[in-house]
């Protein structure tokens, strides 16, 4: 008979939070570079009588999964936990260049000497390894992919030249025409940025009223050490500066300049347009009208959450854009035959 300590152990390890598998996806046969995806196996207490369906979450220009979905406010308390609780395959995927990716070869040279790295066309190639993987090797028929800031644009990408894989499309922050923006040319491989200026930038001191601060605790605490981190220090500036790629500046560039790399009309899956009302990208009005444009979807949603800005996902209400989300999903799933 197992004793009550046993029990215990048992009971424990049963509940414990599931681990993060990460898997390198190398970017061509032959090739030394790969893309890093991080995955979360669904809770083990979530009952399907139908095949698990999964979601794929594409970060923005500039900092990684694991510190935007996979970050952990507490332990087993990150937007990828959340949807493996209920039920999905969770996963992240880090673009070259970022995270657990490799640095390509225009990364370890001067700026000036390579075009930009990841651009949109290039970062969907990306996604598609991702999907693939988890199509093939995980099982998973229905995906769903999440895509926040200049991440939604290799997304859409993907999405538009594949429209079988995809079974909806959410986009938090999108970057929409800004015609009365001038944006300078970008013709460098990657940047220069310091995790303290990021960690500074994500206040938004100068867009929120002075009282207002949303950021986490856990973000104040220890994003700005887990940002510097997670470059390889071979592959920093000079300075301890983090080499970011510079693909994501050019193609915010040209989507601002009303230039996408895909057609709205080919995205034939539900989409999802979800922001803050603080929100330095995209407004409620630029979100309707970009959403408009998707003339083939079949479902789609708009929802502005009050006191959020662009990175609603590393503050304090960013439950409400879980459950936003989680519920555009299990509303697709449902029309689901």
């Amino acid at each position: 008979m197992m004793s009550l300590l046993a029990l215990g152990m048992a009971s424990a390890l049963s509940t414990a939070t599931p681990r993060m598998e990460t898997i390198r996806l190398p970017v061509g046969p032959g090739s030394t570079d790969y893309v890093a995806l991080h995955c979360l196996a669904p809770g083990s207490t979530v009952a399907r009588s139908a095949p698990t369906p999964g979601v794929l979450f594409i970060h923005g220009a500039s900092f990684p999964t694991m510190l935007a979905f996979g970050f952990e406010f507490a332990p087993g308390d990150s937007w990828m936990s959340y949807m493996a609780g209920r039920g999905y395959l969770a996963c992240g995927l880090d673009f070259l260049g970022f995270g657990e990716s490799s640095r390509p070869a225009a990364m370890k040279v001067a700026a000036q000497d390579a075009p930009p790295v990841d651009r949109a066309a290039e970062a969907a190639r990306q996604i598609a390894l991702a999907v693939d993987y988890m199509r093939r090797q995980r099982g998973i028929a229905r995906l769903h992919l999440v895509a926040h800031s200049w991440g939604t644009i290799p997304a859409a990408t993907y999405t538009a030249g594949s429209p079988s894989t995809v079974a909806s499309l959410t986009l938090f922050g999108p970057v929409v025409p800004k015609p009365e923006k001038h944006p300078e040319k970008v013709d460098f491989a990657w940047w220069p940025l310091s995790a303290q200026t990021r960690y500074e930038q994500l206040k938004f001191t100068d867009v929120l009223p002075p009282t207002m601060h949303l950021l986490e605790p856990a973000v104040h605490a220890r994003w700005a050490g887990q940002f510097a981190a997670s470059a390889p220090p071979s592959s920093k500036a000079s300075n301890g500066d983090l080499r970011i790629p510079a693909g994501p500046l050019a193609d915010l560039a040209a989507a601002e300049a009303d230039r996408y790399p895909y057609a709205q009309d080919k995205v034939t899956c539900p989409v999802f347009v979800v922001l803050g009302d603080y929100d330095t990208v995209v407004d409620r009005a630029g979100g309707a009208a970009f959403l408009a444009r998707f003339v083939a979807s079949p479902l789609k949603w708009l929802v502005q959450i009050d006191h959020g800005t662009h990175v609603m996902h590393l503050e304090k209400n960013r439950h409400s854009l879980y459950s936003s989300v989680q519920a555009f999903i299990a509303a697709v799933e449902d029309q689901t035959p």
